[in-house]
This record gives structure tokens, sequence and C-alpha cells, in this order.
């Protein structure tokens, strides 16, 4: 549980929200609606080289500009089976894509067990997580998340960085603190997250 809300606040959701956010009201559907077509970054092949970050580069902006994005779309209200909110589903796919890197997920989840594994299947994992992740996502639009990020401090590598930061929250009517790490690789497309550590807990040890 500690992963899937430590993804929420990423996102300004992507695990967490359905942890402590309270569930929406069911709203029948006066009218059946299209399915959304999912929008799909391709994953970076394994071979797809980690290169230096310019100078001057800051990945804790670039979290919070992608933060900012969610809240903004998050925080538009729109009934689920309208227009709107399909639109709405569309954005979040996208903004998640941008800064999360389901292939490096994927392959640093599996480690020594990913270069065993057919192509096929290494497509198919990765597919399947995505999905998994745009759902938690697209849930939370349907529910309320209410916290607050702050954000500290980034420690920069080469190729490589971390984000730390502090989410506060109130859960069953008490305030929780959880501390955060977003662990990020540079490649070709700027940086992407590969891990997120709530409280100590690793999201790829999860």
């Amino acid at each position: 549980m500690k992963a899937h809300f430590s993804l929420v606040a990423l996102l300004t959701v992507s695990f967490a929200g359905s942890a402590f956010a309270a569930p929406a009201p069911v709203k029948k559907k006066p009218v059946s609606a299209a399915p959304v077509a999912a929008v799909r970054a391709p994953a970076e092949a394994p071979e797809s080289p980690v290169v230096p970050a310019p100078e001057g580069s800051h990945p804790m902006e670039d979290l919070k500009k992608s933060h900012v994005k969610l809240q903004k779309l998050l925080g538009k209200n729109s009934p689920s089976w309208s227009p709107q909110n399909d639109a709405k589903t569309q954005e979040v796919r996208k903004v998640v894509n941008e800064f999360l890197d389901f292939q490096e997920l994927a392959q640093r989840s599996l480690a020594k067990h990913w270069d065993g594994i057919a192509p096929a299947k290494r497509r198919e994992f990765v597919f399947t997580l995505r999905d998994l992740v745009e759902r938690n996502y697209i849930d939370q639009m349907n529910g309320s998340a209410n916290y607050k990020l702050a954000w500290e401090k980034e420690e920069l590598k080469p190729t490589e960085a971390s984000v730390l930061a502090k989410l506060n929250t109130v859960s069953r009517g008490k305030p929780i603190e959880v501390a955060m790490e977003y662990r990020l690789v540079h490649k070709q497309r700027g940086w992407v997250v590969y891990d997120v550590v709530t409280d100590e807990q690793s999201l790829l040890e999860t």
C-alpha cells in the first residue's frame, strides 16, 4: 500500500490515491460512452543509452511541473461518462508517460531475471505495468486526493539523481507525514523516474 500511495503523490497520485482518498459516489451513465484509446508512449529499447544530463539540469523542477499538470487535470470535475472526462483521461496518461519510465522500472524490478526473458514477454510485462499504473491514476480522477507535497532537495550525479520530498495528508482523521524519494535516470528525452521510495520502501521491491 505504501508503494501505491507513493505514486499517487508523484503524479498527484500514481499509486496512492485509493489508499487515503474517499471514493466518489457512483453515478449512472445516462448514455454509453465510447471506449477511450490509451495514449501510450513507445517503450524504450533495453539498449537505449543513458546519457549525461546537460549543465544546469534540475530534475526537481521537472517533477514539480508534472505534479502541477496532474493536479490541474485531476482537479477538473466532469461526469465519468462525458467526452470531457475521456479527454482528461488521455491527458493524464500522457503526463504519466512523460515522467515515468516503464521500461526502466520493469527492467530494474526484474533485475537479473530480465536477460532470461524473451523479448515478446518483456514487452508484455512493460505493457501490463504501464496499464496498471495508468488505471490507478484514472481511478484517482473519480476520488479526492487531499494532500500537500513539499519538495525538499535534489541530489545530482552525471546520469542519475534523487529528489527528496515529504507528503502530508490525513487518514482517518489523523495527520500523516510520508518521506519520499524519487530516483531518476537521465536519457535522451530527459529525466525520468524509475523508482519511488516511500518511508524506506522501494517501489522496485514491492
